[in-house]
């Protein structure tokens, strides 16, 4: 038994489908069925059979679950014990969107560089929609990734740290203030500005606009947070920020929540990287760290969600 073994248990057992498995895992369908059939020889017991045409766990398979999870924590946290020691003065790359990683995580690399003052983090600035992409090519070790749904990544290891609402925000001189709470039809004709037109927020938004009949007046795509600052405040335009983006961004840019009613937006706040077995212990301990650092904003948060 290995941990490549369990990893393809564990897979299998989330998905309950063969091909779904192999693509995340990026192994070949062949491969995984030898790891499975590797695990069941060593067990002695069946984990796995056929339902119809839907794949199920077996009785031994539902009970050996909780174990292999319980095994692959335990390897991910000796092994964490042993990296924290080795990540003085070694580097890595992370990347994501100027919203999360400048914004929404700034409080955690804070953290991270305090405690690890000699390691160095590059970071690489990116449209959220292309993070996953910068994994997999091996541009970055981590990825700090916006996802509307929280569905798996295929070849990609996704975390989900937390889910958090989205706002619509504006500068603070803009008239629409005036009218009190409003609606999403109030926004019809309002100028709307943001960096990345690919972003999973504005995508939620037009559609949730589209299906009320509702069109935006003059929506720009300037490609940083400051010019979509100064296009706000001289537009009277709106633009959207995730929950805990939304203190660093009015603060830095002037900028206050607009009281919306009707449907919320929801985003999760997600850590993808491709294979936990060759990060770097530096990217080991960020991972281990992030995690930890999710777990104490879900408690002293009350607007946000785990898993």
């Amino acid at each position: 038994m290995d941990m490549k073994q369990l990893t393809t248990f564990m897979t299998l057992a989330k998905t309950l489908n063969y091909q779904k498995a192999a693509d995340q895992l990026q192994y070949a369908p062949s491969t995984l069925f030898k790891h499975i059939q590797l695990l069941e020889q060593e067990l002695g017991v069946e984990l796995f059979f056929k339902q119809g045409r839907q794949l199920c766990l077996t009785a031994e398979g539902q009970t050996f679950e909780a174990h292999a999870a319980n095994i692959l924590e335990s390897y991910r946290n000796a092994i964490q014990s042993i990296a924290a020691c080795n990540v003085q003065e070694s580097s890595m790359t992370i990347g994501g969107c100027e919203i999360n990683t400048g914004n929404s995580l700034l409080r955690l690399f804070n953290q991270f560089s305090r405690t690890y003052p000699k390691a160095r983090m590059s970071m690489l600035t990116s449209p959220n929609a292309n993070v996953p992409q910068l994994v997999k090519s091996d541009l970055i070790d981590l990825g700090f990734f916006f996802s509307i749904d929280g569905k798996n990544l295929p070849g990609l290891e996704m975390v989900p740290l937390y889910r958090e609402p989205v706002y619509l925000l504006t500068g603070r001189e803009n008239p629409i203030f005036d009218r009190g709470s409003l609606r999403y039809e109030d926004l019809q004709d309002i100028a709307f500005a943001y960096p990345h037109d690919s972003c999973c927020f504005i995508c939620e938004l037009l559609s949730l606009l589209g299906r009320k009949g509702v069109a935006l007046g003059k929506v720009t795509y300037l490609g940083n947070l400051l010019l979509v600052a100064e296009q706000i405040h001289k537009e009277h335009a709106v633009t959207l920020m995730p929950h805990t983006a939304v203190e660093h961004f009015c603060s830095t840019y002037d900028m206050r929540v607009i009281d919306l009613g009707g449907p919320v937006i929801w985003t999760w706040n997600t850590l993808v990287y491709k294979n936990f077995e060759s990060l770097h212990p530096l990217a080991r301990t960020l991972l281990h760290q992030s995690t930890e650092y999710a777990r104490s904003l879900l408690r002293e948060d009350s607007m946000l969600v785990g898993e």
